[in-house]
């Protein structure tokens, strides 16, 4: 049995990247999500980033995985991992494939795929349906004046590295943009989300204190975030920044979340690796919970890859001390 890894890619409209297969390779015409075989001692993680790099020259972020699929082609049997993906890139370098495509989910059904990647795309399009926002537009509204037009359109440009570093490090020392940083996380509209809690993760990079007062404002909003990536962002915050600077009213609501986190198991990987370390940060305040946090750690850890496996005991031996 042969691993191999590939990646539902979403855009930040929701849309999917499809793959055609070129005439050179097996199943030349067919269409796929990208990915590849994983190499000896290779994490799954590990291997669909370098793949997707190697095949379509672009940066993704792992946000979750569907449940793999198991499938015999005569010549050989594969076991495939499928991925949930974000990228701000748009336009791939073809280097395996002749064709792309970005689909509305609904159309993923329509291609002629590979046999083993039609039950990825139906589990796909059962298991992730855009949710449907009331009142999205008088959402939009409200938050757009709280935080400023201009700064929320300024936001749905950004589209390097170098500019969300460049707005962190403006805000460690600017308190409205700060705000205003933390406001446009919960914007309806995704890529503004994305790329204001992204400068806030570089924020906490530069100087874990400054968003100390605005802790309280991300726990309350965490239960209800949509987007994932907000989620990872403000999970990333909290993680970084000194627990003893949270109020208290607000432990038990966090110590929760991340029990939950730890409890479900389509949780994406990096919010269960920083859920386990907040928890780990809690156990010094609350050792009553010991016990309970280290059996989260070993569900979480129990069917995970190797690195999240070498993480979760690590705290594990951590709350042993």
């Amino acid at each position: 049995m042969i691993d191999v890894t590939c990646a539902i890619i979403r855009n930040d409209e929701g849309l999917v990247m499809a793959m055609r297969r070129g005439p050179a390779k097996d199943n030349a015409g067919k269409w796929e999500f990208p990915g590849g075989k994983t190499r000896p001692g290779e994490d799954h993680e590990d291997c669909i980033i370098r793949e997707i790099d190697e095949e379509l020259g672009i940066c993704i972020i792992i946000t979750g995985r569907l449940d793999k699929v198991e499938y015999d082609y005569g010549d050989k049997q594969i076991r495939l991992i499928p991925f949930l993906c974000e990228t701000l890139s748009s336009k791939p370098v073809l280097s395996e494939h002749d064709e792309y495509r970005w689909m509305s989910p609904g159309d993923l059904l329509k291609l002629d795929m590979t046999a083993a990647d039609i039950p990825v795309a139906r589990q796909y399009v059962s298991r992730y349906k855009t949710p449907v926002r009331q009142d999205a537009d008088d959402t939009r509204n409200i938050i757009i004046s709280e935080a400023g037009e201009e700064m929320s359109k300024m936001m749905g440009r950004i589209t390097s590295t170098y500019e969300i570093t460049m707005v962190a490090h403006s805000a460690v020392s600017d308190p409205v943009l700060l705000s205003q940083l933390v406001t446009l996380s919960s914007s309806p509209e995704k890529r503004v989300g994305f790329m204001a809690s992204w400068a806030l993760s570089k924020v906490v990079d530069i100087n874990r204190e400054v968003l100390s007062s605005f802790l309280p404002e991300m726990i309350d909003t965490l239960p209800g975030l949509l987007n994932e990536s907000v989620q990872r962002s403000f999970m990333r915050v909290i993680m970084k920044s000194d627990i003893n600077r949270i109020p208290q009213s607000h432990h038990a609501k966090l110590i929760e979340y991340c029990l939950g986190i730890m409890r479900t198991e389509n949780t994406p990987v990096a919010p269960k690796a920083y859920g386990m370390e907040i928890l780990s940060s809690f156990c010094a305040l609350y050792p009553d919970i010991i016990n309970e946090v280290t059996v989260a750690v070993q569900m979480a850890i129990s069917d995970a890859s190797g690195g999240m496996k070498a993480a979760g005991r690590k705290v594990i031996a951590r709350l042993k001390k």
